[in-house]
This record gives C-alpha cells, structure tokens and sequence, in this order.
C-alpha cells in the first residue's frame, strides 16, 4: 500500500512540475517573427548594417522593442525573439563591411543613422526598407 502511495505521489510530482516548466515559457502578448530586406538609396543591398524596432508609445504600442542583423541586405528576427505587431519606429545603420581598425563592420553607408515609421501586423511578416 505504501509503494503504491508513494509511486502515485511521485507520479503527480512529475505532472505538475511539467506544466510548470510548460509556463515558464513567454509572458506578455504574442509575438510574430519580421524578415526582410534592406536597401540604399541607389538599391543596392545594405552590405552590413542592423535593424533596430522600438515599439511607438507616442502611438499607443508598449510592446518589446527588437533588433536583427543586417547582412547582404537582409535581416530576420525569430518569433521569441520578435514583435508585437503595431507602429514601430525603424532605426536603420548601414556599413560597408569592409572592417578597419575602428569597425568590424566596415565604415558607415549613411552620415546619420535613417529613421522610417512602420506599422507591422499582428502575425509574422516582411517589410522592405529603402534608405531615402
């Protein structure tokens, strides 16, 4: 009777403790992964560069703000790591790829990083940006 208890007890144990790791998982709303790609002004690809996305308060997104690599003008985020849908601020650097001493990644495509509003969609998606 004991073995028994205590094997339906251990059983249990094991239960709960799986869904709670099953929670330990992402708070907060969905999020959706962003692929894309990234342009100059002449649209040749951005060599080497990233992506910065804040969400935009000023327009009512409070959502987590997220960032990718740019590479031979294109960048991806994946869903854990991605956003929430809504308007965004894109702040886009841009650089040769060419590493010096003073950059691995080369000397700046543009005199100052380019900044572009976004509205992004509640599901994964892809956005096309153009240096202007």
């Amino acid at each position: 009777m004991k073995s028994i208890r205590s094997a339906f007890i251990t059983a249990m144990l094991a239960i709960v403790s799986l869904g709670l790791v099953g929670c330990g998982g992402q708070s907060g709303p969905p999020r959706y992964a962003l692929s894309g790609t990234a342009h100059l002004a002449d649209d040749k690809p951005i060599p080497v560069g990233e992506v910065q996305l804040e969400p935009d308060s000023a327009a009512g997104n409070t959502g987590p703000g997220s960032m990718a690599q740019i590479r031979d003008g294109k960048f991806s985020v994946p869903a854990d790591q991605g956003v929430v849908g809504g308007k965004y601020i894109a702040t886009i650097l841009a650089f040769d790829g060419v590493a010096s001493a003073e950059s691995e990644q080369g000397n700046p495509l543009i005199k100052a990083p380019y900044v572009e509003k976004v509205e992004l969609p509640l599901k994964d998606s892809t956005v096309r940006f153009k240096i202007k």
